[in-house]
């Protein structure tokens, strides 16, 4: 990180604690990231005091199981002792679900998507309940962010580890899509708030992820962190002054 960037990262620091900020804890996997950016931005967080899990890899699907790969649901369930009742949370899970692990556990266990989209919802449903018994009605789900991984895409250390689902980026958008409505839904019947990325990241000309979010390095799947800041800020701070 450039010192000038060190320095300002330090000045919020000190500044903060006159600012009344509040304490946002933001969870999901790796595409949770994009937070740490936004801290050593010089443009956000001046305000919010952000507190970051990731677990990388983590899925929707595999948070019934508890000895999943990466172990997820106990990750979050000890992570969730660190809240406070005065706390925001963010959580964001499912783009590795849209993008894999439904196609995947789809043609594996001989079920439809659409049926196995809804097994990975109900699991999803499960961490929203603890965390909205901690913070309530400052509790949040974000919609899965759209996929950027390109047909016959065959560079890439994620697109070569997903290359057994053959389903197109118009399938796995039009699938994160069912998903992100399956989960506002679910968020409206609990009462946990919902924050839309779908109306700012899909381009409805092309019914795919607009061009401005995909990352520069074509081998990263995830969102380039500078437009998607922006649109991320936006949301967070009308969450705080809302």
């Amino acid at each position: 990180m450039p010192s000038i960037f060190r320095i300002i990262y330090f000045l919020k620091r000190l500044i903060r604690p006159f600012l009344n900020p509040k304490v946002i804890h933001f969870i999901g996997d790796s595409h949770v990231d994009v937070f740490w950016h936004m801290e050593h931005s010089p443009l956000y967080f001046w305000r919010i005091i952000p507190k970051i899990k990731i677990v990388h890899g983590a899925t929707a699907t595999g948070l019934a199981n508890p000895n999943s790969k990466t172990k997820a649901f106990n990750e979050f369930i000890n992570y969730s002792k660190k809240i406070r009742p005065d706390d925001y949370i963010v959580v964001q899970l499912g783009e590795v679900d849209c993008g894999f692990a439904i196609w995947y556990r789809a043609e594996k266990h001989g079920i439809s998507v659409e049926e196995q989209t809804d097994l990975a919802v109900n699991n999803y449903s499960s961490i929203m309940d603890c965390f909205y018994e901690i913070s309530g009605e400052k509790c949040y789900v974000s919609s899965a962010v759209l996929p950027t991984i390109k047909d016959n895409q065959e560079f890439g250390e994620v697109a070569n580890l997903r290359r057994e689902v053959k389903a197109s980026i118009k399938e796995r958008t039009s699938l994160s899509l069912l998903f992100n409505k399956k989960i506002k839904a679910k968020t409206k019947e609990k009462g946990v708030g919902f924050i839309d990325l779908d109306l700012f990241l899909l381009d409805k000309k092309t019914n795919i992820i607009k061009d401005l979010f995909i990352h520069p390095d074509l081998t990263d799947h995830h969102l380039d962190p500078v437009p998607f800041s922006i649109i991320l800020n936006k949301c967070i701070n009308r969450i705080v002054k809302g």
